[in-house]
């Protein structure tokens, strides 16, 4: 069992695929914008890139840094009770490198992502704070749901247009390595108090499942093949599509849909049961009847452990977003949709791009997103001739000021791009901006 705890302790404190990412859906020119619509392709006809890193932390309930620094977290936690979940989304791109042939643009990378996902219920964190005294008489829903997962990505893709570059499409296929995971597929916990002081009635149907490469979480265990007889693998694939017309562009992805297959050292946990209890009076309460009611409520949520390998979905996104360039302005929104352990996290997203001194793309941006409208972006793209450098935030606030804030959010990196046209002459009609020698 204490393994069981190293691991999900270890979740919340190591590195944090699926990621909430929508600046760099903003800029389709950067190499790395391919892995969110396989449509997108870089400057140049050879690009190479190592490095580049996200990093998204998504906090409801208290925060983060009151947590962190000890700032009244009790205060700040009865404040935050209606935001009941953590999450928290990292990659980083050991290597990205993409080239053209004819028609046709190759793309081929590693990288290392991680996810975590906890939420629960409001109920339960209501009763967390407040106690029982306003829950009598109802049924208090807990459920509880654990996501967490370290993978790495070895990817390849293709894409190519049609029609004179009216229409592009393209897609993706990653063969994954997966380092742990804790997952609950089913979590259902509830808990029913009557209207007399003593009465309860607490109902289970959970089932958590635990994989590791290596419990002590050696760095040889986090790289990719290292066992192909115990590594857990899977798979999933990407499509995107991009279509212009004049000043208009729309373009659409369906990303990791597919799954991982658990089976190095598994662990699946249990519990399924039913306790009624019908309440006692104050002279019915010693010893042995408190004694009795706690043999009860064990025997009843007894877990059962196993070692069954199993499955998991990578979680699913899919996006769509329409843009109209105006002199050097680009103006845009975004639909974004997140399918992460049963639960769906959308956002909607604007931006406004405009290009400066010819070599630098700037952008701002505004977001909803999963219940929070606070969410202003920035983003910022220079291309100073063969080398391309960019840093861009959904929350460029959370970056600075993380403990007023629940988000933090942002990608940083740099490109190298070669086989660019010999002479540009920059009419403020392009996609890409240069800065020429």
């Amino acid at each position: 069992m204490k393994y069981i705890y190293t691991i999900l302790l270890s979740s919340f404190f190591i590195i944090a695929t699926a990621q909430e990412e929508l600046s760099l859906y903003y800029q389709p020119e950067v190499l790395q914008a391919g892995l969110l619509n396989p449509a997108f392709t870089p400057r140049g006809t050879f690009n190479i890139s190592s490095g580049s890193t996200y990093y998204h932390l998504d906090l409801r309930g208290p925060r983060f840094a009151e947590f962190f620094f000890g700032i009244d977290y009790a205060e700040e936690f009865a404040e935050g009770i209606s935001r009941n979940y953590y999450s928290s989304d990292f990659s980083f791109h050991l290597l990205d490198v993409a080239w053209k042939k004819n028609n046709i643009h190759y793309r081929l990378g590693y990288h290392i992502s991680a996810s975590q996902y906890v939420n629960f219920s409001l109920d339960f964190i209501n009763l967390l704070t407040f106690g029982n005294a306003e829950e009598v008489g109802r049924t208090i829903e807990f459920n509880p749901s654990i996501f967490a997962t370290h993978m790495n990505e070895l990817y390849f893709g293709m894409s190519t247009s049609l029609y004179d570059d009216m229409y592009k499409i393209g897609g993706n296929i990653k063969l994954i390595s997966g380092a742990y995971n804790v997952s609950t597929p089913r979590n259902d916990i509830s808990l029913t108090t009557g209207e007399e002081f003593y009465e309860l009635s607490l109902e289970t149907d959970v089932l958590m499942n635990v994989s590791a490469n290596d419990f002590n979480f050696r760095l040889r265990e986090l790289l990719p093949f290292n066992d192909a007889l115990r590594d857990n693998y899977g798979t999933s694939i990407d499509f995107g599509f991009q279509y212009k017309d004049g000043p208009w562009t729309v373009n659409a992805s369906l990303l990791d849909v597919g799954f991982v297959f658990w089976r190095s050292n598994t662990i699946n946990i249990e519990s399924k049961g039913e306790f009624e209890f019908n309440g006692l009076s104050f002279s019915e309460i010693t010893t042995d009847t408190l004694s009795t009611i706690t043999d009860s409520i064990a025997t009843a949520f007894g877990t059962t452990v196993t070692n069954n390998r199993y499955f998991t979905y990578t979680p699913a996104k899919i996006i769509v977003s329409g843009q109209y360039k105006y002199n050097k302005w680009r103006l845009g929104g975004m639909l974004y949709g997140e399918f992460k352990q049963n639960r769906f996290l959308p956002a909607v997203g604007v931006n406004a791009t405009r290009r400066l001194w010819k070599f630098w793309d700037v952008g701002v941006s505004y977001a909803y997103k999963n219940n929070t409208y606070s969410n202003f972006g920035l983003h910022s793209v220079m291309n100073i001739r063969n080398l391309q450098l960019y840093v861009m935030s959904d929350n460029v606030v959370g970056v600075f000021l993380p403990w007023y804030n629940w988000k933090v959010n942002f990608r940083v990196g740099a490109n190298l791009d070669f086989g660019l046209p010999q002479r540009i002459k920059y009419d403020g009609k392009g996609d890409t901006a240069f800065l020429l020698y």
